[in-house]
């Protein structure tokens, strides 16, 4: 989004000064345990744990749900919506990590200070947190984490939508095209990418009448991405999909327009945040669907941009923390229904919530299960923002 890279290491500033007012509040002190025993009711203080990688190749990612979850947090205890109750997020660093998630997870499990735990952002590290939470009884509600073994009981839940799940989309995007001839690149070690370049769009020869003509796989480290580029060109494709992480996007867009190549191109949402500002006019019409965008019209969308607002006037909010923002409402929402912090009482919140579903910042949000499930937008980034295309 605009803004949001030149202002990365200004968020970790202010995400640390609204972190220190969030959480102290009267009679609590910072490290005290206080969630409520089932049946006590809601306490001074509810704590919540976010493992949430705040370095490493998916900070981007982690550090926006984060501002989201601050600035419902903010909202929340503002609003007095917990009645004195007010929230507390306690944040660990998984470093994109898992088995530093799994570690943070079990440690803070261990404590019993917390009646939920606002889970990791790559599908590696939730898969790893998951049955930590499952064997502690304690509900995690994960974003992003697009891919399966994620959801493997009644304590974990997704406040994102799986986007392979609704990738289709982007098949009528480029039958408008009259693509019909499909390149692919993608990240070998991200589930939901292996799973979209492997599975989703070689169905989209049936149901599109656009054909896969080469995939070449990559790792996440890579930064020369010339020969496999070549590969695919030489295919002559009508247009290229790529999933990678980061700004990886920006070196792929420069090193895919430098062989001539001009069609459209299509991506993931690990393309957002700015991860394409460093292409310049090499980036220029990359498109992706996507659970939220900044322009939807929906009362609670602009009520989301109203809130992280008032956390954060100088950065634009994007997928990630609007997931984040959804999160925190969502465990906010289970604690007022229930009037007990107890996790087990959350996660019967939690799963009444998913049943009924809710308004957010990503719009209406329906379940199947404790999975999240939305109408999916298009956005396409013009050079310094990202647009709506419908």
């Amino acid at each position: 989004m605009r803004g949001v890279t030149k202002t990365l290491s200004r968020r970790v500033v202010l995400s640390a000064s609204a972190l220190a007012l969030i959480t102290i509040s009267p009679g609590c002190a910072p490290g005290s345990t206080n969630t409520a025993s089932s049946g006590s009711g809601l306490p001074a203080t509810v704590r919540l744990l976010s493992i949430r990688d705040e370095t490493g190749v998916t900070a981007f990612a982690g550090l926006s749900a984060i501002s989201g979850a601050q600035a419902a947090i903010k909202e929340i205890n503002d609003s007095g919506y917990l009645g004195r109750t007010k929230l507390v997020m306690d944040r660990n660093d998984a470093a994109s990590n898992a088995q530093t998630a799994a570690s943070l997870a079990a440690k803070g499990v261990a404590s019993k200070k917390y009646a939920a735990v606002l889970g990791p952002i790559l599908g590696a590290e939730s898969r790893a947190v998951a049955p930590i939470a499952e064997r502690a009884k304690i509900p995690v509600v994960f974003t992003q984490s697009n891919s399966d073994g994620v959801l493997i009981g009644e304590y974990t839940f997704r406040a994102a939508a799986p986007f392979p799940g609704y990738y289709d989309v982007m098949g009528d995007y480029l039958r408008g095209k009259n693509v019909t001839r499909l390149g692919v690149l993608f990240d070998s070690t991200t589930a939901s990418y292996v799973e979209t370049a492997t599975k989703v769009l070689p169905r989209f020869e049936e149901k599109f009448s656009i054909q896969v003509v080469a995939s070449k796989e990559v790792q996440p480290t890579t930064q020369d991405f010339t020969a496999s580029i070549s590969s695919i060109v030489d295919n002559k494709p009508d247009a290229v999909a790529v999933y990678l992480l980061g700004t990886g996007y920006s070196t792929f867009m420069k090193q895919l327009r430098q062989t001539g190549f001009n069609g459209p191109v299509i991506a993931a949402n690990g393309a957002s945040n700015g991860n394409l500002s460093g292409a310049g006019k090499d980036g220029v019409g990359v498109t992706w669907p996507t659970a939220f965008a900044a322009s939807s019209p929906e009362a609670s969308t602009q009520k989301f941009l109203k809130a992280f607002k008032s956390s954060f006037p100088d950065d634009d909010p994007n997928l990630y923390s609007a997931e984040g923002y959804d999160a925190v409402w969502w465990v906010a929402r289970a604690l007022k229904k229930t009037g007990d912090a107890a996790p087990a009482s959350v996660r019967k919140g939690l799963s009444e919530l998913a049943a009924s579903g809710f308004d957010g910042a990503q719009g209406r949000l329906r379940f199947e299960g404790n999975d999240l499930r939305i109408e999916p937008k298009i956005v396409q980034w013009d050079g310094s923002r990202e647009v709506p295309v419908r």
